[in-house]
């Protein structure tokens, strides 16, 4: 594991942050390192998704490839 600080954080930002993460019932460490996690996940999905190549013959475009991620993850 790495840590990280976190320098010039605006303060209704760090508020928002800190409300969320009382709510989670969680410390503002553990809630920010939640939300980077997902961050990190939709990273890693965009670069999937940059380097899609559809089977051929399957009439998926890359586009439509696309699309379909996006729907998923706005539903999630």
């Amino acid at each position: 594991m790495k840590r990280m600080n976190l320098r010039d954080v605006p303060d209704d930002v760090y508020a928002a942050l800190a409300r969320a993460a009382e709510a989670n019932r969680q410390s503002l460490s553990a809630f920010v390192v939640d939300r980077l996690t997902e961050v990190a996940q939709v990273t890693r999905l965009d670069d999937y998704v940059g380097s899609y190549q559809p089977p051929e013959g399957s009439g998926v475009s890359l586009e439509d490839a696309a699309a379909a991620v996006r729907d998923v993850r706005e539903a999630s």
